[in-house]
């Protein structure tokens, strides 16, 4: 029983949501609108895509890259992130010796459960199915880490039955633990009942204070505007959160590094920004400078590098290779000091594809992505990410901020734990242009 002035909190934490007009922020501070009627089209679509998978149609993987491409661009539950398709992605790439028996296994945990019971003993098993391998894994930072299942399973619950399963929210979690009516337990089976029963009492207060019923979107969006308030006593090791002023009624949180970046940049690579932008050089000799640097970058982060630049004909500035894990992008460099735009370069970068491809799926790389590295962009070029990854071998189109490729540099210089298989499934689990808030947002609290 939550105590009476715990409820009046819970309360003033509804009124709090209401008077922001219920708005609701995606992880990048961005006013999310009309989340709910957004969830609902986009369930009719997650719903197809277990149809077929849970029919047979879809291997494990087929379902597993078919639910990524749709949250990328419908991401109103935040499954594109660690505890949702990265613990995917591990769970299925440690699995690959025997994949019928996670599929099994799947088909079994992420359909609706009958009652909470049944909740709990499907947590329980891909529990202990991801533990078996985070156990014995030599390196825990790419296996499936146990602590996920519980968001993992409730997010597919919830695609199921909005109005019964909350999803499993660590930004939840941490609502409860401020007002002191969390209790961590030894698994995730006990912590997702601990939850769902606690969620219960919450909604049952808001329902007596607004004399209707209170759904989980509901309660759920009241926690994040909470647990998204800047606090006194966060710890240092977390990014400084800043709320910054509305503009053009657009309202964003800055996430800054404890650290100052230049301090593990060698002066070379730390003028890389300052490049892009400067006016003192012809385009011909920026560009080239800028290019050859940018190259010399992704050198540092432990790629193989490949270049190519200008006065090499029509290619691109850079193949980088990543052989451990048959992993390799294209990449093209625009020292543009007013943000980069597609414009022209459409055709070339279909060339590029079209000629490199090939050549390095012979070489073996399996995973081969197109990188546009500049100090800006004038637009986001989803729609043409879209199209490339649809209609060519190209898996992952990434527009990379300058600033966030050298804060990657800095995050694997400062931390020997941001290794370049990490790195790469930042790069390739993002979509949309990634900055360096993207950067500093996943790096900072390792």
């Amino acid at each position: 029983m939550i105590a009476k002035n715990t409820q009046n909190q819970i309360i003033e934490i509804w009124e709090d949501y209401q008077k922001t007009n219920k708005k609701v922020l995606d992880t990048k501070g961005n006013i999310i609108k009309d989340i709910d009627e957004n969830r609902i089209d986009s369930i009719k679509h997650i719903k197809d895509i277990l149809d077929i998978f849970m029919t047979g149609d879809y291997f494990v993987n087929e379902f597993k890259t078919s639910l990524d491409s749709y949250n990328k661009r419908n991401n109103y539950w935040g499954f594109t992130a660690t505890k949702g398709q990265m613990f995917f992605n591990q769970l299925t790439k440690n699995s690959e010796p025997n994949l019928d028996s996670l599929t099994i296994l799947l088909k079994e945990v992420i359909s609706e459960p009958s009652n909470l019971e049944d909740a709990l003993n499907k947590i329980e098993k891909l529990e202990k199915f991801a533990g078996s391998i985070f156990k014995t894994a030599p390196d825990k930072r790419k296996a499936p880490n146990p602590g996920s299942v519980g968001y993992f399973l409730s997010y597919f619950w919830q695609i199921y039955n909005p109005e019964k399963w909350p999803i499993f929210y660590t930004s939840l979690v941490n609502g409860f633990k401020e007002l002191e009516i969390w209790e961590d337990h030894k698994t995730q089976k006990e912590n997702y009942k601990y939850f769902f029963n606690l969620n219960e009492e919450v909604k049952k207060i808001l329902e007596e204070h607004t004399g209707r019923e209170i759904s989980n979107w509901e309660a759920e969006h009241t926690f994040w505007n909470f647990t998204g308030k800047p606090r006194v006593d966060y710890k240092k090791a977390k990014p400084e959160i800043i709320i910054l002023e509305p503009s053009q009624n657009d309202e964003q949180i800055n996430f800054k590094a404890n650290f100052d970046l230049n301090d593990y940049l060698i002066p070379r690579i730390a003028r890389l920004v300052e490049l892009g932008n400067c006016n003192d050089k012809s385009s011909s000799a920026k560009g080239n400078e800028f290019e050859k640097m940018v190259a010399e970058t992704f050198k540092f982060l432990g790629f193989e590098i490949e270049n190519f630049g200008q006065g090499t004909g029509r290619n691109p500035d850079a193949i980088i290779k990543f052989r451990e894990e048959h992993t390799a992008f294209i990449v093209d460099a625009k020292a543009y000091n007013e943000g980069y735009s597609m414009g022209r370069d459409d055709r070339a970068i279909r060339e590029y594809i079209a000629t490199f491809c090939p050549k390095l799926k012979k070489e073996g790389f399996t995973k081969i992505g197109f990188i546009i590295v500049s100090n800006s962009f004038k637009t986001n070029l989803q729609d043409f990410a879209n199209e490339i990854t649809w209609n060519t071998d190209i898996k992952r189109f990434i527009p990379l901020t300058t600033e966030a490729l050298l804060y990657y540099l800095g995050y694997k210089t400062k931390d020997d734990k941001v290794n370049l298989s990490v790195i790469i499934e930042h790069l390739t689990g993002f979509s949309g242009i990634i900055n360096s808030q993207n950067v500093i947002q996943r790096f900072e609290d390792i």
